[in-house]
């Protein structure tokens, strides 16, 4: 068992401060950053410290030992529209495109990534396709020359509409009328505004005409989304906590001033895809809360829960103390527990995450 504390991540639209309460007193300097994420991990572009080491974790432990890389999301600006490639197309990123001038470094490593997002907050997210006849109605309304319904595409047919979109600019009216087109459309207070919010944030954004083909989600504190590899996203505002297999592989198509490879995301998408169900994620997030009856100690103050050898898992501090069998982890800390050590029991004053693979 290792205890481990977060590498922090300072991108442009991370929220203020907002991963402070995790942070350790040393890093009060970030206060007034814009505060990302946080991450628990091996990966190598943020490997955690280990606690009381000048060491990080992956100098101790391999990916095989710590398969899955868990973060805490702060969002205070949309995220871009990305999506992440599967197993084998990861594979021929980072070992034949890399090495092309045209795709240079577009793969962070040879993994595909799917992820589960766990709301802290009312969280906000355009994750997965819209419902075909809901897109139709939409673009109908917006003021494109020549009107969707006059080019030579079938309207059902997503991919050949959405590559359109991708590869034809647009100008800025079009964007602006978002928002009034989803209006017109029908749809509700809560997809206009959030339009409107990814609008205020990247006017003119390209971005945005393709976040119409995306259905917007709203999460209430404790509620989950899994996003497999193919699945197009973008969070758009809210803290969370992250957990995704370990792997930085993000194929971006706008809302961004990070390169755009909209070949690469083309190729990645799966366009018949919908959401899965959270059972089919391969990890499993449980939290646990010590004013929570739970069954499994009814009668204790700090509840307790087992956390089964055979599986990997990270408890995750995020308010009070947890304590497992031989330490006591804080706020902003993690203690690792390879699936090849026994079984241990957690039991918190406060707030803690279990998260752990699936056997």
């Amino acid at each position: 068992m290792q205890l481990i504390s977060g590498a922090l991540k300072t991108y442009a639209w991370g929220i203020p401060g907002g991963l402070q309460p995790w942070l350790a007193e040393s890093s009060s300097h970030y206060a007034n950053d814009p505060q990302a994420e946080l991450w628990f991990g091996v990966h190598p572009s943020g490997a955690s410290k280990i606690i009381g080491s000048d060491l990080t974790l992956d100098t101790l432990l391999e990916r095989t030992d710590v398969p899955i890389l868990v973060k805490i999301l702060a969002a205070a600006k949309p995220l871009s529209i990305q999506v992440h490639p599967h197993r084998a197309f990861a594979l021929e990123g980072f070992n034949e495109l890399n090495d092309t001038q045209e795709f240079a470094n577009a793969f962070a490593d040879p993994y595909e990534k799917i992820e589960l997002l766990y709301a802290l907050t009312p969280f906000t997210a355009f994750c997965g396709w819209r419902p075909l006849e809901q897109l139709k109605k939409i673009l109908e309304a917006l003021p494109i020359e020549p009107p969707v319904q006059a080019l030579a595409i079938d309207v059902p047919d997503r991919r050949a509409l959405f590559e359109y979109f991708v590869n034809t600019k647009f100008p800025i009216e079009v964007t602006r009328a978002i928002p009034e087109a989803v209006e017109t459309a029908g749809l509700s207070e809560f997809e206009i505004g959030t339009y409107k919010t990814v609008l205020a944030d990247y006017p003119g954004d390209q971005g945005a005409l393709l976040a119409v083909f995306l259905q917007p989600l709203a999460l209430s504190p404790g509620e989950s989304v899994f996003i497999p590899a193919g699945i197009p996203h973008s969070y758009i505002a809210g803290t969370g906590i992250e957990v995704m297999t370990s792997s930085d592989n993000v194929l971006r198509l706008g809302l961004t001033p990070k390169p755009v490879y909209k070949e690469l995301a083309l190729r990645a998408l799966d366009f018949e895809a919908s959401l899965p169900q959270l059972s089919e994620a391969p990890f499993v997030i449980d939290v646990l809360r010590a004013n929570t009856h739970l069954q499994e100690s009814p009668s204790q103050e700090s509840p307790s829960q087992e956390s089964p050898s055979g599986e990997f898992r990270l408890v995750l501090g995020l308010e009070g103390q947890t304590d497992l069998d031989s330490i006591t982890i804080e706020s902003g800390q993690a203690a690792v527990i390879t699936a090849s050590e026994p079984t241990i029991s957690v039991s918190t004053s406060g707030v803690c995450a279990i998260v752990r693979t699936k056997t």
